[in-house]
């Protein structure tokens, strides 16, 4: 009986919300306390902006009627359960239709898992496993502005082997889900290419000294080390790995790569080392010219209001806020099944990163699937904040799985 009294009260507040179109409730909620917050309160600052941005303009267009954005924000403290018990209170007391957020994966998930119960749009702007995709566990209207973690392993491994040519490869990963997932993409691409030799190393979390395993790399004489820590595990990998002299012995690519610890590399450390991106702040000298233009204007923006570039993963926080909203617009309704079905009737769209396009599995599918570049030594930093130089990308057929073999006929 209390089930059926908290799921009438769910409907309730839901068709509450969608009748009276008055105002969008939309939810932000990410990392701004925990392990993840170094990453979330930029994700949360990237929200703001969109949200800001929106209502500066009037609101949302629903057909001619303005409507304006109520947003409740909150955070998950890196914690599933935290998470999951604020989303079921925005639903209830505060009648949100859609959420926005998503720091670390466990986290999504969880809010993945709870859609299914109370369904609502659910846009995670982080990396989550395949998993979430599949057609037995995505919830209703959930979706992603990242293509799944295994991505990040599946797209380093097809532009070292595919693109670069290399043959023997050390792959030195994490020793957690996040690696696991790299490891899982990178064992897609490599299992169909005979031709590569490849070792694997698991590095533990927290590892302060790095040389033994630096040492094990070494020892297989590879083409190639591509390294996929994150956090201070990132710094201290290529920071080792500089003063062991790698660099002069073989190639180094950095799995994936963002502001909030890429900064925190000494500079002679990035140096040279090939890098693999979802974004960059600066892609001056891309060979899209458009993508050029809305990178450097929603930086300029971002700037602005914050007084620092924006990080890869707020871009992908800003983008996720706008492709909800479009969705409401398109349906001229903030009923969470009306506007998720009319995004992906409208599946394509465009932005900083270049032109997507939504797939029924609720993946992105980009045309620059990432971005790949170049570390910079301190002489050829411009600001302090410069890391990398954009020189390439991937958007070949290695980057993620279809539709079809996640379950989706």
């Amino acid at each position: 009986m209390v089930g059926l009294v908290f799921g009438l009260t769910m409907m309730f507040s839901l068709g509450a919300a969608v009748a009276a179109e008055e105002t969008i409730k939309l939810g932000i909620m990410y990392a701004m306390t925990g392990k993840g917050s170094a990453l979330g309160t930029k994700q949360m600052d990237s929200a703001k902006l969109a949200i800001k941005e929106i209502n500066a303009a009037g609101g949302a267009d629903f057909g001619g009627k303005r409507v304006m954005i109520d947003a409740i924000y909150q955070d998950t403290e890196t914690k599933p359960d935290v998470a999951v018990r604020k989303m079921k209170s925005m639903i209830k007391d505060n009648g949100i239709t859609a959420l926005v957020g998503g720091t670390f994966a466990h986290v999504s998930l969880a809010m993945n898992a709870q859609t299914k119960r109370t369904p609502i749009i659910f846009n995670a702007t982080n990396g989550v496993p395949e998993v979430m995709f599949l057609k037995k566990e995505k919830g209703p209207y959930s979706m992603s502005m990242i293509p799944p973690s295994e991505s990040i392993g599946s797209g380093a491994a097809a532009y070292v082997a595919d693109v670069m040519k290399l043959k023997n490869v050390v792959v030195m990963l994490p020793d957690y889900a996040y690696g696991h997932g790299a490891l899982r993409g990178i064992q897609n691409v490599f299992n169909k290419m005979p031709h590569v030799k490849y070792t694997t190393i698991m590095t533990p979390v927290g590892t302060a000294d790095m040389t033994p395993y630096l040492i094990k790399a070494m020892e297989a004489k590879p083409d190639i080390v591509m390294m996929g820590q994150w956090g201070n595990d990132a710094i201290n990998i290529l920071k080792q790995a500089y003063e062991m002299g790698l660099s002069k012995k073989t190639k180094i690519f950095f799995n994936w790569i963002v502001n909030v610890f890429a900064t925190g590399i000494p500079p002679e450390a990035l140096k040279d080392v090939m890098c693999q991106m979802f974004w960059y702040f600066d892609m001056t000298g891309f060979e899209d010219a458009e993508v050029v233009k809305l990178s450097n204007e929603f930086t300029a923006r971002y700037m602005a209001e914050y007084g620092e570039p924006p990080d890869p993963y707020g871009l992908s926080a800003y983008m996720g806020v706008k492709e909800v909203i479009r969705g409401m617009e398109l349906a001229k309704s903030s009923d969470p099944e009306k506007a998720y079905n009319a995004l992906m009737a409208n599946p394509k769209w465009t932005g900083p990163k270049g032109p997507g396009t939504w797939m029924i599995d609720g993946n992105p599918r980009y045309k620059f699937s990432s971005f790949i570049a170049m570390g910079l030594g301190a002489d050829e930093r411009k600001t302090k904040w410069d890391y990398v130089k954009v020189i390439s990308y991937y958007g070949g057929k290695y980057f993620q799985r279809t539709p079809e073999e996640l379950g989706w006929k």
